[in-house]
């Protein structure tokens, strides 16, 4: 301002500017609100079987937000493994906030985003309430399918929603976050990375191998038992847990959110919604020039 234009301006009167001038664009934090339930009509009427869903407390006020875009869900039901994994962020916005995600894998081993909740803060209600929506919005049959593996970072919160909502789940622990606590509590990495190569066995033979080690410290022997070993060992699981060993397919979906955390709630939906349906756009593109060139060679070839 003091180069380009001759005025001297303090810091404050610069970052009060700044945030006037973001209003003016994007609405007041306020203001989107009111507008999300404009948004969230429109988006269901030209999306056909899109599920939004808007929670109010006994005053009216808003308390959660659910949405999951019809591709999203119909593209993991017929064409992805069952199996996704559930974790958190925080909002950085005026009205702060946590996003609640459910993410699964494509058949290319990439991310797959299912649905959101945008909630006060990850606790028992607001996990429980995420995870009957998501259950509404997958259907019964589906969501009752014995098949269905569900990963969750070990909190209590999701934790008690996933044992009430998918009772017939295969539920499993994130075994990152185990290994980053194990670190944390016996300041034992040699310990940490046996547990890993225990939780990764393929064979029970592997699995025992692993086991010995973690012997040698009895204190963490008895957590990683008192955490139930069918939670956390890829051998141990009483249904087939496929590829998902931790949730950190969620964690790469939330430094997607990086820079839009501090949006507004509409803006911040709005952008979830542009980046799937251009991560799905282009993947189409990709799967028909697959296909163009497979029958190229079948004609070059017949």
């Amino acid at each position: 301002m003091k180069i380009e234009h001759g005025i001297i301006i303090t810091y404050k009167q610069g970052l009060t500017g700044c945030k006037r001038g973001i209003e003016a664009v994007r609405g007041s934090p306020g203001e989107s609100y009111q507008h999300l339930v404009s948004y969230s009509y429109m988006l269901v009427k030209h999306n056909p079987g899109t599920k939004t869903v808007i929670e109010t407390d006994t005053k009216g006020g808003f308390l959660y937000y659910f949405f999951a875009l019809r591709v999203s869900l119909h593209g993991f039901k017929t064409c992805c493994r069952p199996a996704f994994a559930v974790d958190s962020t925080h909002l950085s916005g005026e009205r702060k906030g946590t996003l609640l995600s459910a993410i699964g894998y494509d058949v290319n081993e990439k991310m797959y985003p299912i649905a959101f909740s945008i909630v006060d803060s990850k606790n028992g209600d607001s996990c429980l309430w995420f995870m009957q929506k998501l259950f509404d919005a997958l259907g019964r049959e589906y969501s009752m399918n014995e098949d269905l593996v569900v990963c969750s970072d070990r909190s209590q919160s999701f934790e008690s929603a996933i044992a009430e909502v998918f009772p017939a789940a295969c539920h499993v622990y994130c075994a990152y976050h185990l290994k980053v606590n194990i670190i944390k509590r016996y300041h034992n990495v040699v310990a940490a990375e046996a547990f890993m190569r225990d939780a990764k066995a393929y064979t029970e033979d592997g699995y025992r191998s692993a086991i010995l080690e973690v012997k040698k410290d009895k204190a963490f022997f008895f957590l990683c038992a008192g955490n139930y070993p069918r939670h956390w060992a890829r051998v141990k699981a009483v249904k087939v847990r496929y590829t998902l060993m931790t949730t950190n397919i969620v964690e790469s979906w939330n430094n997607v959110l990086l820079s839009a955390r501090k949006l507004p709630i509409t803006h911040l939906v709005d952008f979830i919604r542009s980046q799937l349906m251009g991560w799905f756009s282009d993947r189409r593109e990709l799967a028909a020039q697959h296909n163009y060139h497979l029958s190229d060679y079948a004609k070059k070839n017949s």
